[in-house]
């Protein structure tokens, strides 16, 4: 039987052009992430791994030379059978290339378009886990009638990924000033929730999940800006089942998530809240294999032969630390 060719591809090192500069943090995750998901994929019996730089290599004969970014892109998904890309969900960047791979009916190894496009989206995505009934930080857009009360206010891109120019401010008067005086668009804000950050590593598939990991998030305040700097995978206890409950609703909220996904969440006294649903590989998924002692990349492959290969619960969950360089002033330019 003929190895299923998978081409991973990476959007951020592989050199896909942005509109706008993405934070230190997240490139550095990138590149954390795509090493270890070609490791996993290159671990798996009947699984052929490719690159874009391995397609493009003279030898390989799968791309003319001299082509545009986009025709290189086209033409690796055209080498392979199924494709895993890797990309934010910032403008579009992740919808349009899932949208590009099933175009060239090829196996997309992730959540339909349409669900990358909520996903993307800080207020689809609020809306649509509202309407499931899923707990959710509020958000609102800046000239929305906001809530009455004291209390902090978070800004962040209204299709921003990660922790991508989020800042808190003392009240909502300062948050929306800040707005103003940028003349920023396409910002939302959402009311801040005290309490410990987390995260969960889900696989999806026909509006069910299976729970991987309960991670812990670590994140610092500099400069009124909140930098990521990394996941305890599996740090977090889930003694009372809240966290398998939330993961199930956030699929059956979201029914064409397919395969690994990320969700962000916080914990206080009152529960557990949705922050944020990542259609795509999070850091945790660097530390996931170590953790369970499976390999991730492969519970999804196997999700190709339908939802009754959704996989059983992890047998063992070990905490593992994965750290991220989240000052970018800090960091060599």
């Amino acid at each position: 039987m003929a190895p299923l060719k998978v081409f991973a591809f990476d959007y951020v090192t592989e050199g896909g052009p942005t509109t706008r500069a993405l934070p230190h943090a997240f490139t550095q995750q990138g590149s954390m992430l795509f090493d270890a998901l070609l490791a996993d994929l290159g671990a798996l019996p009947g699984v052929q791994v490719c690159t874009m730089a391995m397609l493009d290599a003279p030898a390989s004969g799968a791309v003319p030379a001299g082509r545009s970014f986009g025709e290189r892109f086209a033409a690796c998904v055209q080498a392979a059978d199924a494709v895993w890309p890797l990309a934010p969900e910032s403008e579009g960047l992740l919808e349009t290339l899932s949208r590009d791979v099933l175009r060239g009916k090829r196996i997309l190894l992730g959540s339909a378009p349409g669900a990358v496009r909520v996903a993307g989206s800080k207020l689809k995505v609020a809306r649509a886990l509202a309407e499931g009934g899923v707990a959710t930080v509020p958000t609102y857009r800046p000239h929305a009638a906001l809530p009455d009360g004291e209390g902090a206010w978070v800004v962040k891109p209204e299709d921003g990924a990660g922790c991508s120019d989020t800042r808190l401010f003392g009240d909502r008067a300062a948050a929306l000033a800040w707005i103003r005086t940028s003349a920023a668009q396409g910002y939302v804000l959402q009311p801040f929730v005290p309490g410990r950050l987390g995260s969960l590593s889900l696989i999806c598939c026909d509006g069910t999940a299976r729970l991987l990991a309960r991670n812990l998030e670590r994140v610092a305040v500099r400069d009124n800006r909140f930098h990521f700097l990394g996941s305890t995978v599996n740090g977090l206890a889930d003694d009372d089942g809240a966290l398998e409950r939330l993961a199930q609703q956030v699929a059956a909220a979201l029914p064409t998530l397919w395969g690994y996904v990320g969700v962000d969440i916080i914990l206080n006294a009152q529960g557990v809240m949705v922050l944020d649903v990542n259609p795509r590989l999070t850091a945790a998924y660097a530390g996931l294999h170590a953790s369970i002692g499976c390999n991730p990349a492969g519970l999804v492959i196997d999700l190709l032969k339908g939802p009754a290969a959704m996989p059983a619960p992890p047998s063992r969950r070990r905490p593992v630390s994965v750290d991220v360089d989240g000052f970018p002033g800090d960091a060599p330019t």
